[in-house]
């Protein structure tokens, strides 16, 4: 398949489109800072650009099968990057026919699917700008003619893919998910259509 990836130069982004590329998939990556993302491959195309640069993000979306969404911001200020970056990327995906979307956001967006810790004293403290915005992001999407799925993945680590997650509608299972585990669990959303409309949490056993 051709696929999109913004955010591509995060680290759950590059896992994307190194395990997409593993699957025989032709990548576009769409990097505001083209130098972070550090594969190289035949069947890869760099697209630098910012997400609110709409010449640019057409430029990555058009010709496409689908689109995969891992952006992220790491500072906890008010701000509207995720959810203004996401609507310029459905808006370039509703001008140039291409239907599916594949986002990642978080449990704690649906307000009672974190656990009390997370969800009750450090969200709040230190992540309130954050999620208030992925909220935001998340009403973009369920608002898009766009075939979505928002998957929301607990505390994300670096460790090793182990392909045992677990997917359930509610709260999640655990607190923490392996990077390398969402992104095998975005590219199989590609093909499998269960859970389109639906925002699955997804963590480790």
């Amino acid at each position: 398949m051709k696929l999109a990836v913004f955010g591509a130069s995060g680290k759950t982004g590059i896992l994307i489109v190194y395990q997409a590329l593993n699957q025989g998939h032709t990548v576009t990556a769409f990097a505001r800072e083209p130098s972070k993302v550090t594969i190289q491959h035949k069947n890869l195309r760099i697209v630098q650009g910012d997400i609110q640069e709409m010449d640019k993000i057409k430029l990555a979306v058009a010709g496409q099968d689908a689109i995969l969404c891992a952006l992220g911001v790491d500072k906890n200020r008010p701000n509207t990057i995720l959810s203004d970056g996401t609507k310029n990327i459905l808006e370039a995906m509703e001008s140039t026919g291409v239907k599916r979307f594949i986002c990642m956001s978080s449990a704690g967006i649906l307000g009672n699917d974190s656990g009390f810790w997370f969800g009750k004293i450090f969200m709040p403290l230190f992540l309130r700008h954050v999620f208030e915005d992925k909220k935001r992001q998340a009403r973009v999407i369920q608002e898009s003619n766009a075939d979505w799925v928002i998957i929301r993945p607990t505390g994300l680590t670096d460790a090793p893919k182990t392909n045992t997650y677990k997917i359930n509608p509610g709260i999640p299972t655990s607190r923490s998910i392996p990077r390398a585990d969402v992104a095998d669990f975005m590219l199989k959303l590609l093909t499998n259509k269960k859970y389109d409309g639906q925002m699955p949490a997804i963590s480790s056993h």
